[in-house]
């Protein structure tokens, strides 16, 4: 032996070290360190596992593993590459023709094409069995008279109908300034909202859409279907009970 394994002893028994403490310091297990000083590496499962265990084992004393390293492969036995020989018997292999599958498959082909020859031969269409059923035929009359034939009648044109939409209330609001508005629109519940300067609103209603409070109504500009209305604002104050209906367009 090169002595590797009386120097990681030697290095272990000058820090006092256990086998115990050794073995949670450098996560080797206790049978593989006392095979690591005694140099059984027949113990280990390679010599990769060997070389691997004696570099941490010689950087957690403080020893030099290179130093380690070469104190091993000095006295280790080299491996034995294996060899694959080639059996010398012969394996013989069936011809295709002669494997069972092969044979069921010849013989399906060949009843097929038996069967296709007679029926070509016979003239009888086959039947498809998986065709629809004819549908039964329409009755026959005892006379066949001629339907009466019906004068074409123009369809009428269609009338003018007016768009539902132009009967109803669509205001756009801009908001130039911070506003906090409540809002009814129609019968509908109304709802509060606060609008940041910059924001605009689009509001549909068929009857009436009333504003029931504005604060800062000087920061809202109304446009009631397609129509700017007339200022209603007045300074910071709140305005209440602002009320937009078709009226309100022809006043304006």
């Amino acid at each position: 032996m090169a002595g590797e394994g009386k120097i990681l002893q030697a290095a272990r028994e000058e820090k006092q070290w256990s086998f115990t403490d050794t073995e949670e310091i450098t996560k080797i297990r206790v049978r593989y360190i006392q095979a690591l000083e005694e140099e059984k590496y027949e113990i280990l499962p390679g010599t990769t596992y060997a070389r691997g265990y004696l570099r941490t084992y010689a950087k957690q004393l403080g020893l030099n593993p290179d130093e380690i390293i070469a104190l091993y492969n000095s006295s280790a036995t080299p491996e034995p590459v294996p060899v694959f020989e080639s059996p010398n018997t012969l394996v013989k292999v069936r011809p295709l023709w002669v494997k069972p599958a092969f044979l069921g498959s010849m013989a399906v082909l060949i009843i097929v094409l038996v069967i296709a020859f007679a029926l070509s031969k016979s003239g009888n269409n086959p039947v498809d069995p998986y065709a629809p059923p004819a549908l039964p035929s329409a009755p026959q009359t005892e006379e066949n008279t001629p339907s009466p034939s019906v004068p074409a009648v123009a369809a009428p044109e269609p009338e003018n109908v007016a768009d539902p939409t132009l009967d109803g209330l669509t205001a756009q609001l801009v908001f130039t300034q911070d506003c906090w508005m409540e809002i009814r629109i129609d019968e509908q519940l109304p709802f509060q909202e606060l609008f940041r300067a910059g924001a605009t609103k689009e509001l549909k209603g068929t009857n009436k859409i009333e504003f029931v409070r504005i604060g800062n109504a000087a920061g809202l500009s109304v446009t009631l279907n397609g129509q700017i209305l007339s200022s209603f604002q007045d300074g910071g104050k709140v305005v209440n009970n602002i009320v937009l209906t078709h009226d309100t367009i022809k006043t304006q």
